[in-house]
């Protein structure tokens, strides 16, 4: 058994409570995994997937979540293209976070994500005639890489890479590829400095 299942059933033993909106949890995630795909829905999930909030998937693309993925107030995960993929990894933590995916969004293992937007496509075009339907829309896939935490209010816009370990600000908007290990804040958003590196044993 690994720590953090070690630490979980610690604290279940102690707080029956923590037990019991763990168990709805899981109940809820077993919901999820078995109703929108019923529905036509295109989403997979792997083991012990847990909803403390809600989750609304809509959208006629892939919708992808790793094990001990950790659903909290509302997520929606949206799809704009059949070819769409959003990839959720391993233990990530979603508290609210929105996807607007045209291509692919993918977001490595061990994220925390809070109630940011993350977008693949502008959608919309920026030039004056924007209306025309020739009119071009940026769309580039976004990745975020292991273990990196965004904050409340960010925007992380299409074409983004975010390296692993870093830290995306509270409203930070970010534009471009951002180096491992990073805190990240401001609009537009820039690399303040290096995060601090756990100490070694």
């Amino acid at each position: 058994m690994a720590d953090a299942e070690r630490s979980k059933l610690r604290r279940a033993i102690r707080n029956p409570g923590y037990a019991a909106s763990v168990l709805l949890a899981l109940g809820k995630g077993y919901f999820y995994k078995r109703y929108l795909p019923l529905r036509g829905i295109r989403f997979s999930a792997g083991r012990n997937f847990l909803v403390f909030g809600r989750l609304t998937v809509r959208g006629p693309g892939k919708v992808e979540f790793g094990d001990n993925v950790n659903v909290s107030m509302h997520v929606t995960p949206f799809t704009h293209d059949v070819n769409a993929v959003i990839s959720v990894g391993d233990h990530c933590f979603l508290n609210g976070v929105r996807f607007g995916c045209a291509t692919r969004i993918q977001v490595g293992a061990d994220c925390i994500l809070a109630e940011a937007r993350i977008m693949d496509s502008n959608f919309h075009s920026t030039r004056a005639d924007r209306w025309n339907p020739d009119a071009p829309v940026k769309t580039a896939a976004v990745i975020l890489e292991r273990n990196v935490w965004v904050a409340a209010d960010a925007g992380i816009l299409p074409g983004t890479r975010i390296g692993e370990n870093s830290v995306v600000g509270f409203a930070a908007v970010c534009n471009g590829s951002y180096p491992a290990n990073s805190l990240i804040a401001g609009n537009p958003a820039i690399v303040v400095r290096q995060i601090e590196q756990a100490p070694q044993e």
